[in-house]
């Protein structure tokens, strides 16, 4: 395997080519070419800006990621009780035990 079979690196190059351009605009050249950035001070802050602009994006990452594995949670937990219910009523009988059979059944829960 070499550099080039790894799949997110045409993702990355996209990205970069799109950053490249936005900056272009913005500056009117790329970063070694436009000359906003002039010291090593102002580089290192510029990054320290970027840096924690990413970590603002990370921790919202990660907030819509746990609210997604809750809502994923309970979803299942009411999907157990709902199963539970079927099966309870499925071992009765009557026309309700028919349709509670069925729906385990069409949900692969016989």
């Amino acid at each position: 395997m070499n550099a080039k079979d790894l799949q997110y690196r045409p993702i990355i190059i996209d990205r970069l080519d799109r950053q490249t351009e936005k900056g272009i605009r913005k500056y009117g050249g790329t970063i070694d070419k436009s000359g906003h950035l002039k010291t090593v001070s102002e580089s290192l802050e510029y990054l320290a800006e970027e840096l924690t602009d990413a970590l603002v994006y990370i921790e919202h990452g990660k907030r819509q990621v746990r609210s997604l594995v809750n809502e994923a949670a309970s979803v299942m937990r009411k999907w157990d009780v709902a199963t539970l219910a079927l099966r309870a009523i499925a071992k009765c009988e009557g026309e309700e035990a028919l349709i509670a059979q069925k729906a385990l059944k069409d949900m692969g829960m016989e």
